[in-house]
C-alpha cells in the first residue's frame, strides 16, 4: 500500500524584557518582492536551561527562513537569509521577501558557538510587493523551558484546563489546588474559580476574572462565531487511593453545580460568565468530558462518566449545546437542549476517552472526530461488546446541532485482517491521548486520516493495571474500506497517564504524565517520523529531548500549542501528595529543538 504524502494538521499559531531591536537582512532580489521591518521581543526566564540572558547579550548571528503552503498544506521554502549581528544594530530592514500569501517566517538566533540558542515564528503573513510592512515577533529559547505566570506565582492544580481562543490568547481554568487524607483515600479539593489570559504575543499573564463556579478536571472549549467560552463539567473534588492502586475518581455528589456556563472577555480582558440555572438538568454531570464542536457554534458533550464502571442508560447520551436557545443566558442565547431520547446515541459510555479532529470534513462537508479509550462499549442489552470496539467516530450531520456516532470500523493490522496486535481493544484503555496527523493519500487515490493515540491505564479483570510502556499506536482511518489500521509505535520508556501530548512540527510531544497510577512523574518524550519509512508509525526522535533535564516532571497538567508551535504547559503535580503545599506550581512554555530545523 504506497503512500505518496503526509502531513500534520497545520500548525495553531512569559515575562517579556523590555528589549526590542529591528533585525533585518538583504536578499537577492526577485520578482514581486516586499519588505518588513521585524521587531524582536524575548521571553526570560528559562526555567534551569543554560541560558538566562535576554538575546542581545547571546546572539551573533539571525537567520530567516521564509515558506509558504502548498493546496495539502506542505511547506516549502522561499528563501533563507543568513545575518550577523553585534547587538549595537536597532533597525535594520528584510528585503526582497518573494511577495504573496500565507507566509511562514521563522526567525533563529544563533550563538558564538553557533547553537540555535532563540527561536521565533510567525505564520500566515501576507508579504505586500513593493511595500514595507512592521512585524512583531517573539523569540523564546530554542529547545528550553521559559517560566511563565503571574506576579505572584503559580500554585500547585491537578487538572487545570487551557484553551486557545481568539488572537491566540490562551484562557487558563480551574484545578485543583488542595488534597488532605480522608480515610483510605487522598481528597483532591479546593477547585480554582479564577481564570488567567496569556498572551504569547506580548509575553504577558493576567488575570481575567472569576467563573461563576470553582471546578477542577472540566473541559472548555472556544466558539468562533460568537467569540463566546464554553466552560463544561468537572468536579468540586476527587478522590485517589492512599495505597496508589487506582486513578482519581469521583461521585455524582461531588459534580460541579452549575454544570455548564457562557463566558465571554470584555474590553478589559475580564470574564463575563453567566448560567441558566432552570435547565441544568438537560445536560448531564460529566468529568474530564470531551467537547466536540459543530458547525454554527454547536457543541456535542460526552463522555466523562463515573469510572471504570458506569450506569450506561443516561450516558450513552450525548449532550448538546444550542447557542441558539433561548435562555436566560448572555441576552438570551445559549444553553444546552433537553434532547429525546435516543438522540447523539454513543455505543459506550466513553468515560475517560480521548477525542481528536479529522482534518479532512465527512463527506457531506461537515466536521467528524475520532473517539480512543474510555469504558467498554455496551449493546442495547447491557451486554460489553467484543474486541475492536475501542474506537468510534462522530460524524456531524448535514442539519446543525446533529450527529451520529458509529463504531463499526474495524481495527486491522498491517495485512488488512482483524488485528491481535492491540489485544485489549475492548474499551478498557482510561485516559490516554489522541493526536491527529493529518491526511496520507494513497496510491489509489484514497485519503486517509493518521492519529497518534498514546498512553493510559487499563481496566481489566475489575482490577486497575500500572500504565504500559506498550500503549504507543499508530491509527489510520479509511473511509472506503471502514477500517483503522492499528500498528505499534515503539518508544516509550514507561508507561504513561494523564499527560498531555502535542502534534507539532511533524513530530508529537509527550509532556509529563505518570508512570504508576498517581505518582511517578514522567518527562519529555518526542515521536518523530521515521526517515526510514516516513509513512509508518513514528518513533522516538532524541530520547529524552535536551530540555528534559530542565522539564518539571508532573502528570494531571494541561498543554495548548502556540500560534508559533511552541507549546504552553500548565499546572500538574509530581505526585498528589505535592497538593498538600499549594506553592510551586508549574508554567512554562518548551520550544522543541526540532522546530528550528
Amino acid at each position: 500500500m504506497a503512500l505518496k504524502r503526509f502531513r500534520l494538521v497545520p500548525a495553531a499559531a512569559g515575562w517579556s524584557c523590555a528589549l526590542s531591536l529591528l533585525v533585518a537582512c538583504a536578499a537577492q532580489p526577485v520578482p514581486e518582492t516586499g519588505n518588513f521591518a521585524m521587531k524582536v521581543s524575548a521571553l526570560t526566564g528559562t526555567c534551569g536551561s543554560a541560558s538566562t540572558n535576554s538575546p542581545l547579550g547571546e546572539i551573533r548571528k539571525f537567520k530567516l527562513i521564509v515558506r509558504e503552503p502548498d493546496a495539502q498544506g506542505v511547506l516549502s521554502t522561499l528563501t533563507t537569509i543568513d545575518s550577523s549581528f553585534d547587538g549595537s544594530s536597532k533597525s535594520i530592514t528584510f528585503t526582497n521577501i518573494p511577495a504573496g500569501s500565507p507566509r511562514e517566517v521563522t526567525l533563529l538566533g544563533y550563538t558564538q558557538a553557533g547553537e540555535v540558542s532563540w527561536f521565533a515564528r510567525k505564520s500566515a503573513l501576507t508579504i505586500n510587493k513593493l511595500e514595507t510592512q512592521v512585524v512583531d515577533i517573539m523569540l523564546m529559547a530554542a529547545e528550553g523551558f521559559t517560566c511563565v505566570g503571574p506576579d505572584a506565582g503559580v500554585n500547585k492544580l491537578a487538572f487545570p484546563v487551557v484553551t486557545r481562543i481568539a488572537s491566540d490568547k490562551i484562557l487558563i481554568t480551574g484545578g485543583f489546588a488542595d488534597a488532605a487524607v480522608d480515610g483510605a483515600n487522598l481528597k483532591l479539593s479546593l477547585p480554582q474559580s479564577q481564570a488567567w489570559l496569556f498572551d504569547p504575543a506580548k509575553g504577558t499573564f493576567t488575570d481575567a476574572g472569576q467563573l461563576v463556579a470553582a471546578r477542577g478536571a472540566h473541559s472548555a472549549v472556544y466558539l468562533p462565531k460568537s467569540g463566546k467560552i464554553l466552560i463544561f463539567g468537572g468536579a468540586t473534588e476527587m478522590q485517589v487511593k492512599s495505597d496508589g492502586s487506582a486513578p482519581p475518581t469521583w461521585n455524582a455528589a461531588n459534580a460541579v453545580n452549575p454544570r455548564w456556563e457562557l463566558c465571554q472577555l470584555d474590553t478589559n480582558n475580564q470574564l463575563a460568565c453567566s448560567t441558566d440555572d432552570s435547565i441544568q438538568d438537560n445536560v448531564k454531570p460529566r468529568v474530564m468530558p470531551n467537547l466536540l464542536l459543530l458547525t454554527a457554534d454547536y457543541v456535542v458533550a460526552s463522555g466523562g462518566a463515573p469510572w471504570p464502571t458506569t450506569e450506561t442508560t443516561n450516558f450513552l447520551g450525548a449532550d448538546l449545546f444550542d447557542p441558539t436557545l433561548a435562555t436566560q443566558v448572555d441576552g438570551g442565547k445559549g444553553g444546552f437542549s433537553k434532547l429525546p431520547n435516543g438522540a447523539l446515541k454513543m455505543n459506550g459510555s466513553r468515560a475517560g476517552s480521548a477525542v481528536a479532529p479529522f482534518t479532512t470534513p465527512s463527506a457531506a462537508g461537515t466536521s467528524r472526530y475520532l473517539i480512543w479509550g474510555g469504558n467498554e462499549s455496551i449493546s442495547a442489552a447491557g451486554v460489553p461488546s467484543g474486541a475492536g470496539k475501542v474506537a468510534e467516530i462522530c460524524i456531524e450531520s448535514s442539519m446543525l446541532g446533529d450527529a451520529r456516532f458509529d463504531d463499526t470500523y474495524a481495527l486491522v493490522g498491517a495485512d488488512g485482517n482483524p488485528t491481535t496486535d492491540y489485544s485489549e481493544a475492548t474499551g478498557s484503555l482510561f485516559f490516554p491521548t489522541l493526536s491527529a496527523l493529518g491526511p496520507v493519500t494513497l496510491d489509489s487515490g484514497e485519503v486517509v486520516e493518521r492519529f497518534a493515540a498514546i498512553g493510559g491505564a487499563r481496566w481489566k479483570d475489575n482490577v486497575w493495571a500500572k500504565p504500559s510502556k506498550d500503549d504507543a499506536w499508530l491509527l489510520t482511518v479509511s473511509d472506503a474500506k471502514k477500517t483503522i489500521l492499528v500498528q505499534k509505535m515503539p518508544g516509550l520508556t514507561d508507561g504513561v497517564y494523564l499527560h498531555t501530548a502535542t502534534a507539532t512540527g511533524g513530530h508529537v510531544v509527550v509532556s509529563g504524565g505518570f508512570a504508576s497510577l498517581n505518582t511517578g512523574a514522567a518527562t519529555l518524550t518526542d515521536f518523530a517520523p521515521n526517515p526510514d519509512d516516513p509513512f509508518g508509525p513514528l518513533i522516538v526522535g532524541t530520547a529524552p529531548p535536551a530540555a528534559a533535564a530542565a522539564f518539571v516532571p508532573r502528570g494531571a497538567l494541561a498543554s495548548q500549542k502556540l500560534s508559533n508551535d511552541c507549546i504552553l504547559l500548565f499546572g500538574g503535580v509530581a505526585g498528589f501528595d505535592d497538593l498538600k503545599t499549594h506553592d510551586g506550581g508549574a508554567s512554562d512554555v518548551y520550544c522543541p529543538g526540532f522546530l528550528a530545523q
